[in-house]
């Protein structure tokens, strides 16, 4: 058997014990059939002098488990000793071996490096009930996991299994996690009673009474119901609405923000790298609503004609600022102080060198919200065209620009022939200025019923999708918590918890006075103050 030898770098985002434990069964298999060398990590085995000596450092139990790297060379550092005595390596893998002090003969630790790395497996194991649940076909039929590469084997090599890594509580604390679902409950409660109060309620009434009061009565019924509602309950739930629309956008780019922050510059203060892992999925999961509920309660107020430029710029704000986040953290890559922060970790095996060996445990994410089919850059780019489009319509519609609109139908009035490029416009973009224009005046000159009609159409086109959308990053969420157990954690009612929950308590309030003494709210247009 030939055996060649490469040295690397660490690749592949942060490497992990499974990806050690991995290389060392299926990397010596792939060098015994020559199809790839043997690989010894560069960050490896790097003592405190600075210098590179796996011979020394494999024969400390908290340098093998304080660093994935060193574990990674030190389990191939059996197979490399035993390719050198036997002569299989060639002259330039000899070499690479002597750069990270690994040697044969009298000077071989193999076996003190084997007994080191076990004897810690073996007191974890023993000391906890998660380990057990292997999922390797080298297990014994009764005995514990196994992984082998050649005659050389391990056992105890789940300690990776049902590591308790819960999201942060700052991120997806039972009060925060609540109160996502509390946001988009509302902004869902709040669509269907925009729909019943506007549309719905006559024919709901109709149906209740029809039967009871007979068909005139229950229509004279259905009538009086509609213009109480018309009159008194959309303008309280809209008003209401308004300020929701408000709280989530200026809570929502808070948190947007301090996930930014932490992200790149560390802080996240995880016990293990599979908890750093599970917040950075959250995060990505928690972007979602800083774009999905914004942009569909934009949605419902512009169509209810609370179309202002100040909430329409405060959610394009909170909308950006949220797919910014999404885009920082669609990518596992730690910063270097939550790394280091992790190399500090210490734990109470004795035989670990009083390292905890799960600190760099990482299962490979099974949802990744932001990744091809996840649905978060889906939901993200709907959100966005949506955006547009009410911006385009604001525009449209707004005072402000209607010397802007004047001029702007003095050159549809020319023929399309005879236009010329000046100041700056090519004849390209005139022709294109004149197209959107005559599709506007199209629409414009329908009479009110087709324009209805067609508002009808658009309008439940969009909120169909919206609703197809929720449901996808509620199957994303459910999804991950399934797949992830244990990442939310136990209910830890702190101040973060409690204020993430009450932040809504506002609009919720509002909406029950208004009920309750049963004010009529004046409708505003966008000349009166902001309520």
């Amino acid at each position: 058997m030939s055996l060649a030898l490469q040295s690397v770098a660490n690749y592949g985002g942060p490497y992990s014990v499974q990806d050690a434990f991995f290389s060392f069964e299926n990397g010596f298999h792939d060098a015994q059939n020559q199809s790839s060398p043997l690989l010894l990590l560069s960050e490896g085995c790097t003592l405190d002098s600075g210098t590179k000596n796996c011979s020394l450092a494999c024969e400390h139990a908290g340098l093998i488990f304080g660093d994935t790297a060193t574990l990674h060379n030190c389990l191939q550092y059996p197979i490399i000793a035993g390719a050198l005595s036997r002569g299989t390596l060639d002259s330039e893998s000899v070499e690479i071996a002597t750069q990270y002090g690994i040697y044969a003969g009298d000077v071989d630790p193999s076996i003190t490096i084997t007994e080191t790395i076990q004897q810690c497996l073996n007191e974890y194991c023993d000391s906890t009930s998660r380990c057990g649940r292997p999922k390797t076909s080298n297990r014994d039929a009764d005995g514990p996991a196994k992984i082998c590469a050649g005659q050389l084997c391990y056992n105890h090599t789940d300690i990776c299994e049902g590591v308790y890594a819960p999201v942060i509580d700052d991120i997806a604390g039972i009060g925060i996690y609540t109160s996502y679902w509390m946001q988009n409950g509302i902004a869902l409660v709040a669509f269907a009673l925009l729909r019943l109060f506007d549309f719905w309620i006559y024919y709901v009434t109709l149906a209740l009474f029809g039967f009871i009061s007979g068909r005139g009565k229950a229509r004279a019924r259905a009538e009086n119901a509609r213009q109480l509602s018309l009159r008194y309950r959309l303008p309280n739930l809209i008003s209401a609405l308004f300020e929701f629309q408000k709280a989530q956008c200026f809570f929502m780019m808070a948190v947007q923000v301090a996930a930014i922050i932490i992200v790149r510059g560390g802080g996240f203060e995880s016990k293990n790298l599979q908890q750093l892992s599970n917040s950075y999925s959250a995060i990505t999961l928690v972007a979602i609503c800083g774009y999905l509920p914004v942009v569909f309660t934009l949605v419902n107020l512009h169509g209810a004609g609370k179309n202002s430029w100040y909430i329409l710029l405060l959610s394009t704000v909170t909308v950006a600022i949220s797919g910014g986040t999404a885009f920082n953290t669609r990518r596992f890559e730690p910063s270097p102080n939550d790394m280091a922060s992790l190399r500090k970790i210490t734990g109470s095996w004795r035989s670990c060198g009083n390292k905890n060996p799960t600190t760099f445990c990482l299962s490979r994410r099974t949802v990744d919200p932001f990744g091809y089919g996840g649905g978060a850059l889906h939901i993200f780019i709907f959100c966005l065209i949506i955006l547009t489009f009410l911006t385009i319509d604001k525009a449209r519609t707004s005072r402000m620009l209607a010397v802007a609109g004047d001029k702007f139908q003095t050159y549809r009035s020319l023929r399309t022939d005879s236009l010329k490029p000046s100041k700056g416009r090519t004849l390209t973009q005139l022709t294109a200025l004149s197209r959107v224009s005559t599709i506007a005046v199209q629409y414009n000159n329908l009479d009110d019923k087709r324009k209805r009609v067609l508002s009808n159409v658009l309008y439940g086109s969009v909120w169909i999708i919206f609703l197809v959308l929720y449901c996808r990053w509620i199957y994303l969420l459910s999804t991950w918590i399934n797949t992830q157990s244990g990442v939310i954690g136990p209910s830890n009612w702190s101040f973060g918890q409690i204020v993430g929950i009450t932040v809504w308590v506002p609009s919720l309030i509002q909406y029950i006075y208004l009920e309750t003494r049963n004010l009529h709210i004046v409708e505003y247009n966008d000349e009166d103050p902001i309520p």
